[in-house]
């Protein structure tokens, strides 16, 4: 068996243009496959982070027909024996409690609704990292009573840290509610949406301020591996009592989610189309390679060596190519898509108006992830063995006596 893999390495190289362009073939595929997918996906990565981690994060926990109406009358006492039975998931890293409703804020002449979040500002910080996020003023403490706005919102506003600011809004069960908050500080949220609408109040001073007492309006479950988040929805769904509802993101965000299917479904159908092109280009080539070389293979024959042993000969040298292709498109791709993960594409002037138009930020960073490389590589390898098949077959079915005579 040895000497097949020997004569086969030994043949590909008798024509060094022949095998590197089938190599070359092999590897920009790999490449082009592995780069596309990892700008797609980054872009769609780095936008459903910024969004979960600013806003609704992968699973929320709430009384049941609270997130189709989002009224305070579907607000929920805070329940030790809830979120015990929550943390007992081991997917569980943290349980953020939140009230979540609406108000109008004023400031000078400047009115605007926007989602009041009251908050836990240590856990807040450990899931949405909200210190990081200031760009002036100072982050939330215990015992505060001040507010911190998202920047979009303090610039329509007009206000920075130290300025004062009305808020009006419906408490619970229809009472007024008005009062005056200092602006302590201004966070910059990853999503140009919710960086235009929303701010924070400590927890209790939330409660207060809608006289909710002690009511939460969800509990922000957040988990060590996203992979796994339809799982832990499933299980935590199983555990808590039933007039509350577990809901994921996909549930919360419908409509982001659709768009999210729609684009991962065209950037497989673009993928789709550029391993048809690859298909065809090293069907074309091993075609012609197996062509130019029957009378070699018949004059083997011819010499003693069987048709299944120049088969054999033959894949191995195909699979050479394949596997020497896939693999320097393989590593040849990492330095790149290590590069512009830590170093992302950053749009300016039109493109970038463009993009905050569509509430993202013009950044196009690649996801840094092992599945879909592998993907990438498993599938163009599937392509290559597709299209070697008819050459082998080609050889197997050779006619001695025809092609010598010729």
């Amino acid at each position: 068996m040895q000497e097949y893999f020997i004569m086969a390495w030994r043949n590909l190289w008798r024509n060094k243009s022949r095998t590197l362009i089938t190599m070359a073939s092999v590897f920009f595929a790999v490449l082009l496959a592995i780069m596309a997918r990892g700008f797609q996906l980054g872009a769609w990565d780095y936008m459903i982070d910024g969004i979960l981690h600013s806003y609704t994060g992968y699973i929320q926990i709430h009384r049941r027909g609270f997130w189709e109406d989002r009224t305070l009358e579907y607000a929920m006492e805070w329940s030790p024996s809830l979120a015990a039975l929550a943390g007992e998931e081991k997917e569980v890293k943290n349980i953020i409690p939140r009230f979540e409703s609406f108000a109008l804020v004023s400031s000078g002449n400047k009115t605007k609704g926007v989602i009041v979040n009251g908050i836990d500002p240590v856990k807040e910080d450990e899931f949405t990292g909200l210190s990081r996020r200031l760009i002036a003023g100072k982050y939330l403490a215990a015992g505060d009573t001040g507010i911190l706005l998202s920047s979009r919102l303090a610039e329509f506003l007009k206000v920075q840290a130290g300025d004062t600011v009305i808020l009006i809004g419906q408490g619970y069960h229809g009472t007024a509610a008005a009062a005056q908050y200092q602006v302590k500080g201004v966070v910059k949220l990853p999503s140009l949406e919710f960086d235009n609408k929303i701010l924070y109040l400590p927890l209790p001073v939330a409660q207060e301020f809608y006289s909710a007492g002690s009511l939460l309006t969800s509990l922000v479950i957040d988990i060590a591996h996203p992979v796994k988040m339809k799982s832990t929805a499933r299980k935590l769904a199983e555990k808590i009592p039933p007039e509350y509802e577990v809901m994921t993101w996909h549930e919360m965000l419908k409509e982001l989610y659709q768009e999210y299917l729609v684009d991962n479904g065209g950037g497989i159908i673009m993928l789709f189309i550029l391993y048809l092109i690859v298909g065809f280009g090293v069907f074309g080539t091993v075609l012609m390679m197996t062509a130019e070389r029957m009378r070699e293979f018949a004059m083997m024959m011819a010499v003693g060596m069987k048709q299944r042993g120049v088969v054999l000969m033959t894949a191995i040298e195909l699979a050479y190519i394949a596997g020497i292709g896939l693999l320097c498109g393989i590593v040849c791709s990492l330095p790149l898509l290590a590069w512009f993960h830590h170093y992302p594409i950053r749009f300016t002037g039109e493109v970038a108006r463009l993009y905050e138009a569509y509430g993202m930020q013009p950044i196009v960073p690649v996801a840094w992830r092992a599945d879909y490389i592998v993907n990438q590589g498993v599938v163009v390898g599937f392509i290559v063995l597709l299209a070697v098949l008819y050459p082998l077959y080609t050889i197997y079915k050779l006619k001695l006596p025809e092609v010598l005579r010729k």
